[in-house]
């Protein structure tokens, strides 16, 4: 009786253990499911979709033909080098943090309200307070915290600056080195702060629908967290062998056999 226990225990294992590949495969067209509902909408703003929040880096720079009129507007940039003037991360010491009241102290202009803008309309902006302090000049306005934080079940877990201005959730799950086997692909949260508080988005990979709306896109501060599947939960790591289980059976009927 305990010799047919183990073998049912054994066989269980062995099914419980396994991942169905409709689970690990990315991007799989369900639409003509009839049990299907389509969760998604159409993206509308995508390089525009991210308002400035406190606790931002905001790089501004005043260019104008008259170099000691600039000067007066400009953090000093010292030695940086001009050439690295598009990363982001070289230009964070050299940018303005957005206080708690969601304002910057820009020179001889005093405190400036941000929060809550984009950068396309912070540059508007600014350009309408200055062109009543200067002539000619144009300007360059960026975002320098630019990471995010992915968590849970991926290779590398940690913390990432985007490597462009906007990114899918699978270019930044490539930046930590993709899901591991064990990673809950339909049900991934994006925990993403806001003006009006934290909100939780959760999207699934599996389903091609996913790409091109809103939910696709990553933005500045996200955290992506990947769930583990219960048989990670149950403690089937990787190193985990189907084979294992099946020697396991052969020998104890073997063994059965004999006695």
């Amino acid at each position: 009786m305990k010799f047919n226990k183990l073998i049912i225990f054994l066989l269980l294992l062995s099914v419980v253990s396994c991942i169905p590949q409709k689970k690990t495969v990315y991007m799989r067209d369900v639409s003509g499911k009839k049990e299907y509902i389509n969760l998604y909408t159409k993206a509308i703003e995508v390089t525009e979709a991210y308002t400035i929040l406190p606790g931002d880096y905001i790089y501004i720079r005043v260019l104008t033909p008259d170099e000691a009129v600039a000067s007066l507007y400009n953090l000093n940039v010292g030695q940086m080098n001009m050439n690295n003037m598009g990363d982001p991360s070289s230009l964070r010491f050299q940018s303005y943090q957005v206080g708690d009241e969601g304002e910057i102290d820009f020179p001889y202009i005093g405190e400036i309200k941000v929060v809550g803008l984009t950068i396309k309309e912070l540059k508007a902006k600014m350009q309408n307070i200055l062109k009543n302090h200067i002539d000619t000049f144009t300007l360059q306005v960026q975002l320098t915290n630019t990471q995010f934080t992915i968590l849970g079940e991926v290779n590398n877990p940690g913390q990432y600056n985007m490597s462009k201005d906007h990114i899918t959730i699978f270019e930044a799950i490539s930046q930590a080195g993709d899901l591991t086997i064990y990673g809950k692909r339909k049900k991934v949260r994006i925990v993403r702060p806001s003006t009006d508080g934290t909100k939780t988005i959760t999207v699934d990979l599996t389903d091609l629908n996913l790409v091109d709306s809103q939910n696709y896109y990553i933005q500045p501060n996200d955290l992506i967290y990947i769930e583990p599947i219960k048989a990670q939960m149950w403690g089937f790591g990787e190193s985990f062998s189907l084979s294992l289980v099946t020697s396991l059976i052969t020998f104890f009927l073997l063994a059965n056999s004999l006695r």
